[in-house]
């Protein structure tokens, strides 16, 4: 018997890595804990703010990782430490002025609206951007939440932010039921990753806006045109797709999809080729969007008496004109659209993909396979040529120590070290195994730390043993003792 919507949607809400809002925003978290520790070494004028912050319990911390100005200037900063930029702090400058004890459960962007509302109060923390209040409008927050909606506003012609009524209001909120109640764990698990909602009105390339999310000019929010909010189908439509884009970007804050961004990939529905990443950002909408619609048309009366029948035929956007697609026809439904897409990202850029890059569209795939036949990934490639034996890493028999300052943040519960590379500014996520092995890297020559690897359950140490030290070393984690 094939697998249900109920089956899938619980698949789709579980994995560990991509689907698990819960494993995904501890991942988050703790990589703003570290950050903020690693920032305050480098800004000591702020250093007390900082660890004030990083102190706080996750309940408090929440609304100040996915607050959007402040989640901006904090990947700003990191971006500037990877660089070796010598600037100053952004987020310390934004976060002048504001108490992380406030305990109201409020985010500093979300504190300066007049009117405040929470469409989707007890699914996650997003708010709607109504009016910024008159005595805020000064601000530095507010100031910068405004440069930055401009900034995500790019690219679209007359494009303007709408205040929401009370009407419209009201519409997000009956959207956002609707999509709990149809998926309550793929669909309700992209609540968790939007913080602001706003209205917006204007047109793209393609035609009239309909939806877009911020990103990284202005991460955890997303813009609807008030429009689409009469019907409670679409409004869940638009928060499933924006929602989920906004979700990967929490998933790529933790972990590589892409080893090579340079790669380009022609669409058969648009005129111009996109990144790799791009590619798997719609590819992750779009095979979502198979179960939604397959979850629509089975819709029990009680979801349709509330909310009115759902739509009869899918809406994934029309090709642009002049493309292939418009031309010949064709890919017009999200189940052809995500089989083009994982076709390509497997088959023809799958070396462009890293291992996890390579699991997550198969983990897609073949999750929704079962409503849509052909939709499967293909299995793994059969490999029939000698493999390549290469020397294991010959180790500096002096061994090994951290490298200083040391700036980790375990998760146990998802067996995972999250560590912070001093030289390079880089956070590198180790698993069990290299977690052991780092563990170990104290100053012990490395026959001690051989001994110790054996002796700790780490196996017989071998060529897998050396890689592990190796790759730390590459990554700046660890350094030969004296070097």
């Amino acid at each position: 018997m094939p697998p249900s919507c109920q089956q899938i949607d619980r698949l789709l809400g579980s994995d560990p890595q991509f689907g698990d809002s819960g494993a995904i925003e501890a991942r988050n978290l703790a990589r703003y804990r570290l950050g903020l520790t690693v920032l305050a070494r480098h800004f000591p004028a702020a250093a007390e703010r900082f660890g004030r912050l990083g102190g706080t319990a996750d309940a408090d911390l929440r609304p100040f990782l996915y607050d959007p100005v402040l989640r901006n200037a904090f990947e700003n900063d990191l971006v500037a430490l990877e660089q070796h930029r010598r600037a100053p702090s952004e987020l310390a400058r934004q976060l002048a002025g504001v108490d992380p004890d406030a305990g109201d459960g409020l985010g500093p962007t979300e504190r300066l609206m007049a009117r405040r509302c929470r469409p989707w109060a007890g699914r996650g923390i997003g708010w709607a951007w109504t009016e910024v209040s008159p005595e805020a409008a000064e601000l530095p927050l507010a100031v910068r939440l405004e440069e930055l909606k401009q900034g995500s506003f790019d690219g679209l012609s007359g494009a303007r932010r709408v205040t929401p009524d009370e009407a419209q209001l009201a519409g997000l909120t009956r959207g956002a039921d609707l999509l709990a109640a149809l998926l309550p764990y793929a669909g309700a698990g992209v609540f968790p990753h939007i913080s602001l909602v706003g209205l917006a009105q204007g047109a793209a390339e393609d035609g009239e806006l309909h939806s877009f999310s911020g990103g990284d000019p202005l991460p955890s929010a997303l813009f609807v045109a008030p429009e689409h909010l009469d019907d409670p189908w679409m409004t869940a439509e638009i928060l499933l797709h924006e929602g989920l884009h906004l979700k990967q970007f929490d998933v790529l804050r933790t972990g590589a999809l892409v080893a090579d961004p340079g790669h380009q990939v022609e669409i058969p529905w648009r005129l111009t080729p996109w990144s790799l990443t791009r590619v798997l950002a719609a590819l992750h909408v779009y095979s979502h969007l198979v179960l939604f619609f397959a979850a629509a048309a089975e819709a029990p009366a009680e979801l349709r008496e509330r909310f009115g029948a759902p739509p009869v035929t899918e809406g994934v956007g029309v090709p642009t004109p002049g493309s292939r697609a418009a031309v010949e026809g064709g890919y017009g439904t999200s189940a052809e659209r995500a089989g083009y897409l994982g076709r390509q990202a497997l088959e023809v850029h799958g070396e462009a993909l890293t291992p996890a890059g390579r699991r997550f569209v198969r983990w897609l795939l073949d999750a929704v396979a079962p409503l849509a036949p052909g939709l499967g990934a293909a299995a793994e490639p059969v490999v029939t040529a000698e493999p390549v034996v290469t020397a294991p890493p010959v180790l500096d028999p002096r061994g090994y120590r951290k490298a200083e300052p040391v700036a980790v943040c375990p998760l146990p519960e998802q067996h995972q070290l999250l560590a912070h590379a001093p030289e390079s500014a880089r956070f590198h996520w180790l698993n069990e195994h290299a977690w052991l092995i780092y563990a170990l890297c104290d100053g012990r020559t490395s026959a001690e730390i051989e001994a110790a690897y054996v002796g700790q359950g780490g196996g017989e140490a071998d060529a897998r043993f050396a890689a592990g030290i190796a790759g730390l070393a590459a990554a700046g984690l660890v350094v030969p003792v004296g070097g």
